[in-house]
């Protein structure tokens, strides 16, 4: 499944970190979702085929669905947030945590992405480290 909508996700306040990547042509990535580059350092929402690195969450919505590669830049978080994992328990923290698509996640690496560590898990759910 992919994000059809803006992400929000509970963050620890002051620790994050942003940085700017140009969008790939004909991509959208939706605001908190997670988001990916590609070889030429162009960002694709995490789970494209061309990303070969997971790099954090994108802090708002980007539509560069009619731009060409670069007309729209997005701006990306690394923090640590809130993630949906489902399975996972105090045993995994510390554990790498990879994305098949940019709202999914999985403690099962395959031929996926890592796009951080599990920082804790608590009553709000499990918080992600990105790298």
């Amino acid at each position: 499944m992919v994000a059809t909508n803006d992400i929000r996700a509970k963050k620890k306040p002051g620790l994050g970190r942003a940085y700017g990547y140009p969008v790939l042509a004909g991509v959208i990535i939706y605001g908190g979702a997670a988001v990916g580059i590609t070889a030429n350092k162009e960002a694709v929402p995490a789970g494209h085929a061309s990303a070969v690195k997971l790099i954090g969450f994108a802090e708002e919505r980007i539509d560069n669905s009619a731009g060409a590669t670069g007309d729209q830049y997005v701006k990306i978080e690394k923090d640590v947030r809130v993630i949906p994992l489902a399975g996972a328990t105090v045993a995994n923290i510390g554990a790498a945590v990879y994305a098949s698509a940019d709202d999914t996640f999985t403690l099962a690496a395959g031929a996926l992405l890592q796009i951080g560590t599990i920082d804790a898990i608590d009553a709000d759910g499990v918080w992600l480290k990105t790298l």
